[in-house]
């Protein structure tokens, strides 16, 4: 139990976190106060119109997301941009977000993926600029799309300018396409050489970071820049880097629009882990329930994840059972079915039989509220794509088949043993290298399920580490096991890409 002087200040760290959560919501819906949000379809495209409202627009800007993101991660500059009186245009490529359909080809070469996503961006372009009459017009691209965007704003002239952020491309030209900034962030070193190399090879001798290459008068502007303390995902929230975009239309449009910034990074941040602590800090408040822990089998527990490991990429590189159309899913589904079917194996029979009295259909009700739908509201508006939609919903309903009975498994190991948080994380530890040695002997097929790890990681971290919380002091192993398993099949049929041979 707290004593009381404990649980006056868990209170005021209570309130502290309750006033941080009102002030970010607060200043995120601020942020947004003088524009409109029109979402709309070209195709089976989905778009996401902002401007400014009552306000003739200055010109149009294309936003393009990078390989497994979405048009949420193009928000912070979207809004930016539209405070100066400019159209934004965002959308999901195919297999993105809330796209319906799934994307085919190899996105590392040209004739694959490459060009069907270009197809797509020329077709949204070409819809807008013929929609709209504005003298000028513009595209922004993240990462992957660095090069989508250079291919269609070299083959479009209407536009007037192509920015690459993060960029990845060997598309440039010293003529095509007019006026390229290229943002990096600074910690992306490997960007920064490629982007001065990028450079060299058009021409430019001893290129510098920061140095305007070529003319207005002819369009043929180059440079480079980077964008202080910004990682590969920072940089699209930087207030740096609104800042330098809106310079760069100041330059190319000739005007001089005052800076409105925004902070929609910072405060989803400040939003996001004030709700975490404040159910943390909730959390110490339960009346603890402690049941008795079984002893840590190492020689039998070692064994049979070791097992596990081993077999189920070697077996599923001959043989698995086709769910869903989706190379990726469908491989992640199986592996996760047929991994949980052999770690059975190492759960003694009386505690399997003992699940159905840790279930309270309240406390499940509660995390599957606090995972899917807060967390994921916030993540879905302002990180990346959180929201079941269209095809996304049956393949929810597939990794089921998977997620739930591997979680339930790792709840297993964290509540019923004296040690079970080494179980716990060695049980994540052998399931990354299966998915990585899946990965390895699969590359062509199988690459997203790289980003399906970096995606438990962050599960693992967040819901998982919340989750074992509430699990110690309740002691409802099922409940706990089958909101992750749930909250698990969500990211994964949400936020990985949607793919096809």
């Amino acid at each position: 139990m707290l004593k009381s002087s404990q649980k006056f200040t868990y209170k005021v760290f209570c309130l502290s976190l309750i006033f941080l959560i009102l002030l970010s919501f607060g200043k995120l819906k601020l942020s947004e106060a003088t524009l409109t949000n029109v979402k709309e379809f070209v195709g089976d495209t989905p778009i996401t119109l902002t401007f400014k409202d009552n306000r003739e627009t200055n010109g149009i800007v294309f936003l393009a997301h990078g390989f497994a993101g979405s048009t949420s991660f193009m928000r912070p500059i979207a809004v930016a941009l539209a405070e100066a009186g400019y159209l934004t245009v965002r959308f999901d490529f195919l297999g993105h977000g809330r796209h319906p359909l799934p994307y085919s080809g190899d996105i590392t070469t040209i004739a694959g993926a490459t060009q069907k996503f270009v197809h797509q961006t020329n077709e949204i372009i070409s819809h807008y600029l013929a929609k709209y009459d504005n003298s000028f017009s513009m595209i922004i691209g993240h990462s992957m799309a660095s090069d989508i965007i250079i291919r269609s704003a070299s083959s479009d002239s209407r536009l007037n300018s192509a920015v690459a952020i993060s960029a990845y491309t060997d598309a440039l030209k010293s003529d095509k396409p007019k006026n390229v900034l290229i943002l990096n962030g600074q910690w992306e070193p490997q960007l920064r050489a490629k982007s001065l190399e990028i450079l060299k090879n058009i021409g430019i001798k001893n290129p510098k970071e920061g140095i305007t290459y070529g003319s207005l008068n002819d369009n043929s502007i180059r440079k480079v820049e980077f964008i202080k303390n910004a990682d590969h995902v920072g940089v699209l929230y930087s207030i740096r880097t609104q800042k330098a975009l809106l310079d760069w239309v100041n330059v190319l449009n000739k005007d001089q629009h005052v800076f409105i910034g925004n902070n929609i990074g910072t405060w989803t941040g400040i939003l996001f882990f004030s709700i975490f602590f404040l159910v943390l800090f909730l959390i110490t408040f339960l009346d603890q329930n402690i049941s008795g822990k079984h002893r840590f089998g190492y020689i039998r527990f070692f064994s049979i994840n070791i097992l596990a490991c081993a077999l189920s990429p070697l077996i599923l590189y001959n043989f698995k059972i086709n769910f869903v159309e989706f190379p990726a899913h469908n491989h992640l589904i199986n592996q996760m079915i047929l991994i949980s079917i052999i770690l059975s194996f190492s759960i003694p029979p009386s505690q399997i039989k003992e699940l159905p009295k840790s279930f309270n259909f309240r406390l499940f009700a509660i995390l599957f509220i606090l995972f899917c739908i807060l967390f994921g509201s916030i993540l879905d508006s302002y990180v990346s794509s959180f929201l079941l939609t269209g095809t996304r919903v049956p393949l929810f309903f597939y990794c089921l088949f998977g997620t739930i009975p591997l979680m339930i498994l790792m709840q297993l190991y964290y509540d019923n043993y004296s040690n079970g948080w080494i179980a716990g994380n060695i049980f994540k530890l052998f399931l990354i290298i299966s998915l990585s040695t899946s990965i390895l002997l699969d590359i062509s097929q199988l690459f997203i399920v790289g980003y399906a790890i970096i995606l438990f990681l962050a599960f693992a971290l967040i819901f998982g580490f919340l989750a074992n919380m509430v699990s110690r002091r309740y002691n409802n192993t099922l409940s706990v096991g089958l909101a992750n398993g749930i909250t698990l099949a969500w990211t994964f049929s949400t936020a990985l890409p949607l793919y096809v041979n």
